[in-house]
């Protein structure tokens, strides 16, 4: 028998008859980890810690997107024998008060981007709905993701200059399960696929937000002719009320020649009957995921996940600007680069209430109310 015991068995809380460190599956692609960002007008911050348990390996990223430029690093590590140390390289994520405080730290580091912030929850978490994809019969999707919407406090290093990072607005989500965009590729084809299971994600919003006196996410895909395919999402106010949405219409504006969302506006229903209605401002760079080794963005071409040796640590900083074709890493090769996918946006209720929204934004394919064929 060849399973490890780790600080976290000595808690009463497992769900199979085996240690913490021996999951439910031996799929490759099984993983359980974060994503963060903190934010404010013009710096965007955004970084993740992930496990990869049957492959052996823990990854990590921190990426700053800041006046037209991403600037990342990575690091990879083999995962055991300090499966219960959450840290690799220069990036380190410390469980401060469970749902509440979570220490995200960025030592010394090639790429010259340093934080050490504590991001303190302003609401509960918002549990999202179990995301199950089946293609040719086999499962490729079987994850869980839940969000909470923060503040970041602490302090950042970039290219030599120091500054506080006082109440910024922030999130964090963590997901768990099996996701066929990590590890290696499986490569599952066939003929005889269902056209249900086939139907294209045109656009994703997933939105986490602040806006003075309460939170708010939502989370929807689109087919390209505008019809919601998915939706989901919650408002939670100071004094405690909580309102759970039940569709969103937008009207969003574009960056000329790109696919770059600039602004726009947003009606939220809520189950209470209410419309809250929204106008969106981008403030700053915004930054893509890649950087942090999402789609192939690890300099060896492949994905988070994959074992690169004991200890790895890369960094990349490349030019953020608007253009037509999408920008990346500039390892990626074009065909292959996603653009930006995080836009950090300045969030204005029709009250007037302010804040800012984490804007996750993809376009795939056509989407002709939009203009892109």
């Amino acid at each position: 028998m060849n399973m490890r015991l780790s600080p976290f068995d000595d808690y009463p809380f497992h769900q199979a008859p085996t240690p913490f460190a021996t999951v439910y599956t031996s799929d490759a692609h099984y993983n359980d980890g974060y994503f963060c960002a903190f934010y404010a007008a013009e710096w965007y911050f955004c970084t993740g810690l992930r496990l990869h348990p049957n492959v052996n390996v823990i990854d990590g990223w921190a990426t700053v997107a800041h006046a037209h430029r991403q600037t990342s690093v990575r690091a990879s590590r083999a995962l055991h024998p300090r499966y219960d140390d959450l840290a690799v390289g220069p990036i380190r994520y410390e469980i401060v008060e469970p749902m509440r405080k979570l220490r995200l730290i960025a030592g010394d580091n090639p790429a010259g981007v340093a934080f050490d912030v504590v991001l303190e929850a302003q609401a509960p978490p918002v549990i999202e709905d179990r995301y199950q994809h089946f293609k040719y019969g086999a499962v490729v999707n079987d994850l869980i993701r839940y969000t909470q919407i923060c503040r970041a406090t602490g302090h950042a290093r970039v290219a030599g200059e120091s500054f506080a990072i006082d109440g910024w607005h922030g999130m964090r989500d963590h997901s768990w399960g099996v996701r066929s965009s990590m590890a290696v590729p499986t490569g599952i084809k066939g003929v005889d696929r269902l056209d249900a299971e086939s139907v294209r994600r045109a656009l994703r919003m997933w939105v986490p937000f602040q806006v003075e006196d309460h939170c708010g996410f939502y989370n929807t895909h689109e087919a390209p002719d505008g019809t919601p395919i998915d939706f989901e999402g919650r408002l939670d106010y100071a004094d405690g009320r909580s309102v759970h949405l039940t569709a969103v219409r937008h009207e969003l504006d574009y960056i000329p020649g790109t696919r770059w969302p600039r602004g726009g506006t947003l009606e939220l229903d809520g189950d209470d009957g209410e419309t809250r209605r929204y106008t969106l401002e981008l403030r700053g760079t915004p930054a893509d995921v890649q950087g942090g080794g999402y789609y192939r963005g690890w300099r060896d071409g492949l994905s988070a996940g994959v074992y690169r040796g004991d200890e790895v640590v890369e960094h990349d900083s490349y030019d953020a600007s608007p253009a037509a074709a999408a920008g990346g890493p500039p390892h990626v090769p074009v065909k292959h680069r996603l653009g930006p996918t995080e836009f950090p946006m300045v969030m204005v209720e029709a009250n007037g209430a302010r804040g800012m929204a984490h804007f996750e934004h993809t376009m795939n394919g056509p989407y002709p109310r939009y203009g892109f064929e």
